[in-house]
């Protein structure tokens, strides 16, 4: 993949304004996670360099941007707080990282079915929180629970504290919706 033209930067800038980036630092930054690359490896990941950094705030902004960068063959990489070290969020065909860092609200918190709604860049901590002001506390949570994204473990496949009783994540989620590569939402259960 190339790097962004400038009508796609001219785009991304109309419609994100200040929710986008293309400082050469912070789209170094975003070039990994955090672990270090082993060297090994590093020739055969290549340039992970993103052209742009796009913060969406809600569903609907982040099922456009997904349309735009199909229609416009731009890859994008989901990212929340990068805390896995496992490179899931390596930018490696460059184009655009989707940071869900305005995208961590609390959808709905129902402690009649014990569950909760959220969005993708809820930290475990900050969630497990507000779930105790309703008496509620988390079954399992990975053990990056200060850093790491309800959305990035759900992604990862997470399996952490409580999954000996519990089992993996994947397996306490009820329902996720998803953008889907064209920029479709759908919902998963």
């Amino acid at each position: 993949m190339g790097r962004l033209t400038e009508e796609q930067e001219s785009f991304l800038k109309n419609t994100f304004g200040d929710r986008v980036n293309f400082q050469r630092l912070e789209r170094k930054l975003y070039g990994h996670d955090m672990a270090v690359m082993p060297s090994i490896v590093k020739p055969l990941i290549g340039d992970t360099m993103p052209d742009a950094i796009v913060q969406p705030r809600n569903e609907e902004e982040l099922a456009a941007l997904v349309r735009w960068a199909d229609d416009n063959c731009i890859s994008v990489t989901p990212r929340g707080k990068a805390s896995s070290g496992y490179g899931g969020v390596l930018p490696v065909r460059n184009g655009v990282v989707i940071d869900f860092f305005r995208m961590k609200d609390i959808v709905r918190i129902d402690p009649d079915n014990l569950t909760v709604t959220v969005q993708p860049g809820i930290v475990w901590e900050q969630l497990d929180r507000e779930l105790k002001k309703h008496g509620l506390t988390l079954r399992l949570y990975p053990t990056s629970y200060p850093a790491s994204t309800v959305g990035g473990w759900l992604a990862q496949g997470g399996a952490g504290i409580g999954s000996y009783e519990y089992g993996w994540f994947r397996g306490n989620v009820i329902s996720a919706r998803v953008v889907l590569p064209e920029g479709r939402v759908k919902e998963f259960g």
